[in-house]
């Protein structure tokens, strides 16, 4: 598969230049279906990536990668590799050392679905939604014993072990 390339804003002028006024409206109104690679995406998005990962069951192995929604894109399969191909970030994907440098810090009252619960240099999960009583939901990609899990955890207990919430820069709601 070839990948098409950017239009810049420069082209984009120039070709409506040359292109009847009513094609104009056509132009103004295209967008892509899904998230582009290492760009804006939005948290419904990061969701349905997510969903495809747990339904393929797709198991923890941090020498393997696997194939994103669209299959174009593979990722480590592993808990950064996960959330970075959630995020539809650069391959093979950041690592938990690394998340920090796109994901801002939040607090923990702000998680919305897609953001990160991440601690350095250790583990990171994607937040689904709020759980029975003050848990939460996640998804992970955690170890070849669990594989990957959509389960509750207490946000106190993933304090006390140095989590920290963070919101990807390129995530929209």
């Amino acid at each position: 598969m070839t990948e098409r390339p950017l239009l810049s804003r420069r082209r984009l002028l120039q070709t409506a230049a040359l292109v009847p006024a009513a094609a104009l409206p056509v132009l103004a109104v295209a967008s892509p279906a899904s998230a582009e690679y290492r760009g804006i995406v939005h948290r419904n998005e990061v969701m349905d990536r997510a969903r495809n990962w747990f339904l393929r069951n797709i198991q923890y192995n941090g020498a393997s990668r696997a194939s994103d929604i669209d299959g174009n894109h593979t990722y480590r399969q592993d808990c950064s590799g996960f959330v970075s191909m959630c995020w539809h970030t650069s391959t093979p994907g950041h690592s938990t050392r690394s998340i920090p440098d796109i994901a801002a810090k939040i607090e923990w009252s702000e998680l919305k679905p897609g953001d990160v619960v991440n601690a350095y240099d250790n583990h990171c999960m994607l937040y689904h939604m709020r759980g029975d009583g003050s848990n939460i939901w996640i998804y992970d990609l955690a170890t070849p014993a669990s594989d990957m899990r959509h389960i509750q955890v207490s946000p106190a207990s993933l304090r006390s072990q140095g989590y920290i919430p963070r919101r990807y820069r390129n995530i929209r709601d």
